[in-house]
């Protein structure tokens, strides 16, 4: 594997990915955009036709296949907060030879995970999708670990429904703060100020001294829900769900016991809208958010509600 990236080169790269269901999907989507990077034009094609994706990507002159797979996977990673869900690698080539066996062992285990979230209308503009695109790149590159955490956990298999919410509860604390830097969202705290005794070392008085709490990690995932999520969770008891939430979080990964949890099935039915949350904030400062998505998922959200009634946790009219 290390050969490969570090001396082979290439002038295209064929991406094939399928994503199984048992019915076929609603995509019928063609575009071409292009790259310029350190003086290589990198031209982009992207296909999805129902389960079916296929990206290829063409160079001016001949690039180090380390170069133009990373460009790849960034590309499925921006595709996914369209798409939902990531379509599994069915055959991987450079310059016409496959090299899908040795490639598989190098795809982070997320880009084959089988969960799927709402599908949201993609940009039909070529030029919005691509500076969408760009934005994400810059995004990405200025969190990179709070993001792949969101892959990782979003999308990826082999954890229980309860440690991945309590895993993906920890994303809101650097999402929240990022959104607040840019005043897109505002963390207040729900703790009072606390005094503590100060004596005056002249006169010997003594008096209280107001010591401001911090916002908590409820805090934190309530000002996010606050500015993108209310539709989510409409119906919802938020603050409830936020207590059971970082109650959950505490058990996972503090050892610290209570009994006022989420269920099993309640974090798998949390888990989405945290996730769906999570997309519309990045959409949102990516400025591709628009009332096509927000149509594709409330409907779904509906839906959602309506099958998994019973795991909802509802506010008391």
């Amino acid at each position: 594997m290390e050969i490969i990236f570090e001396k082979r080169y290439c002038k295209e790269l064929k991406y094939i990915g399928r994503y199984e269901t048992e019915g076929l999907l609603s995509y019928n989507i063609q575009r071409e955009w292009a790259l310029q990077r350190e003086k290589i034009k990198y031209n982009v094609e992207i296909m999805t036709v129902m389960n079916r994706k296929s990206i290829i990507i063409t160079m001016s002159t001949s690039v180090l296949l380390s170069k133009v797979h990373e460009l790849l996977c960034k590309i499925l990673r921006y595709e996914s907060l369209f798409d939902g869900r990531f379509f599994k690698m069915q055959k991987y080539e450079i310059d016409n030879l496959d090299i899908t066996a040795e490639m598989r062992k190098s795809m982070l285990s997320y880009y084959e995970g089988e969960k799927a979230y709402t599908k949201f209308s993609q940009p039909m503009n070529d030029t919005i999708y691509k500076r969408g695109f760009c934005a994400w790149e810059r995004f990405n590159k200025k969190l990179l670990s709070m993001n792949q955490m969101f892959y990782y956990i979003g999308f990826g298999n082999g954890m229980t429904t309860d440690l991945r919410l309590a895993l993906f509860a920890e994303i809101f604390e650097p999402l929240s703060e990022h959104l607040e830097y840019l005043q897109k969202v505002q963390i207040n705290c729900s703790q009072q100020s606390r005094q503590r005794n100060a004596r005056c070392p002249k006169c010997d008085f003594e008096f209280k001294i107001p010591t401001p709490n911090r916002p908590s990690l409820r805090d934190k995932i309530e000002s996010v829900i606050r500015a993108y999520g209310l539709r989510i969770f409409d119906g919802d008891d938020v603050l409830k769900i936020l207590k059971k939430t970082v109650n959950t979080r505490n058990k996972m990964l503090h050892v610290k016991i209570k009994k006022d949890i989420l269920t099993g099935g309640q974090c798998g039915f949390y888990i989405r809208k945290y996730v769906e949350l999570y997309r519309i904030a990045i959409l949102s400062e990516l400025k591709l958010w628009n009332s096509d998505m927000e149509n594709d998922l409330m409907n779904a959200i509906e839906r959602y509600n309506s099958e998994f009634s019973k795991l909802r946790i509802k506010q008391k009219v």
